[in-house]
């Protein structure tokens, strides 16, 4: 099994530089790479070309949530640099998901479910009476109903979402962490072992590499962790 192909490390700095070696180190570890708006407000299309020089799939995840339009032309200057995913939320509508489906050629399209940094009482503040699942469900309907290539969702929600899912889709997971790990602003976490035994296509896991003085040793944790649950799994069947 390639585990590396599940595991995209996600590089949060402004600082180019300190990019650049981070992925340096980890690159024949990992799958790919997951740059946000934090990199990208810093370095731009010319930070993620530089990025793509060293081969690896990118995830670039800046979360576009605005009138279709908008959307429309900020994905296509970001297009520039051809990312191979690209996120929009999905609560943006309809009319933004076609489109990017009529413009996105081989970029494939990832719809936002809910953040992972929310839960049931934000949920309540906004004045939506569900549960994060039915929530999340909801936003999927839409993406079944559209063009959209792969969902983000919480690594808690893969077991029922796989079910109503109608089409293909990759599930990709944030809110990736071991026990020993700091939660930091995730509300809906689990390991990377469960998430993927769950069924997860694409973990996305930052922090517990990045802020690691052992960024290798921790991917060796995480990938341990994998192999055991998959033993696990199999294990039941």
């Amino acid at each position: 099994m390639n585990i590396n192909k599940h595991i995209f490390c996600a590089i949060d700095f402004s600082d180019i530089n300190d990019a650049i070696s981070k992925i340096e180190i980890i690159k024949n570890e990992v799958g790919g790479i997951k740059l946000g708006l934090e990199f990208f407000i810093a370095n731009g299309l010319n930070g993620v070309n530089k990025i793509r020089e060293f081969g690896l799939p990118i995830f670039l995840d800046l979360k576009l949530h605005d009138i279709p339009n908008t959307v429309l032309k900020a994905f296509k200057a970001s297009a520039e640099v051809n990312p191979d995913y690209f996120s929009v939320h999905l609560t943006g509508g309809t009319e933004i998901l076609k489109k990017l489906n009529d413009v996105k050629k081989e970029i494939k399209i990832v719809g936002i479910t809910m953040l992972t940094s929310l839960d049931s009482n934000h949920l309540k503040s906004f004045g939506i009476n569900m549960q994060p699942l039915d929530f999340v469900k909801k936003l999927v309907a839409i993406a079944n109903n559209n063009s959209v290539d792969a969902i983000v969702c919480s690594p808690l929600e893969i077991v029922e979402i796989k079910k109503v899912i109608t089409k293909s889709l990759e599930i990709i997971t944030p809110g990736i962490r071991l026990k020993k790990d700091k939660n930091h602003d995730q509300k809906r976490f689990l390991s990377p072992g469960d998430a993927l035994k769950n069924g997860s296509d694409i973990l996305i896991i930052g922090r517990p590499i990045t802020e690691s003085p052992d960024p290798l040793g921790a991917i060796k944790i995480i990938k341990e962790n994998i192999i055991e649950s998959l033993k696990l799994k199999f294990k039941k069947l």
